[in-house]
């Protein structure tokens, strides 16, 4: 890991930075490793409460990072295929319910021998 931290700009942005260390390590890591990598990147103190603040919200509104859980901050790029394939069985789920079921179409049906009413009453002007 030394040498991938080695070969990244440390001049980048704190996100940019940490797109770089995530894209580079190949799966998630937690928030305080990415800041530990960059701290270290950018020789500079990691006990700094408001740099962290700075970088988490820089994180959290740049739309390439996605949170993994439990502290954990991944690419959202690793993820765009799977979404969209689950999306799209999700989809096709969803018509073979909707669709091809008479589910929807059950409030509609009338009984043998009942007819609509056509109410007038309910179109007074």
């Amino acid at each position: 890991m030394e040498q991938i931290i080695n070969k990244i700009n440390p001049k980048k942005a704190e996100n940019d930075l940490a797109y770089q260390i995530l894209k580079n390590n190949g799966q998630g890591l937690s928030f305080r490793e990415l800041m530990q990598q960059i701290c270290t990147m950018k020789s500079i103190s990691y006990d700094n409460p408001q740099l962290m603040a700075a970088v988490h919200t820089q994180i959290n509104l740049d739309n390439r990072f996605i949170f993994l859980g439990q502290g954990n901050w991944g690419l959202k790029e690793w993820t765009q295929t799977t979404a969209l394939q689950r999306r799209s069985l999700d989809e096709d789920s969803e018509l073979g319910e909707n669709e091809y079921t008479n589910n929807s179409h059950e409030e509609n049906e009338l009984t043998d021998g009942e007819e609509e009413e056509d109410n007038d009453e309910d179109w007074e002007e």
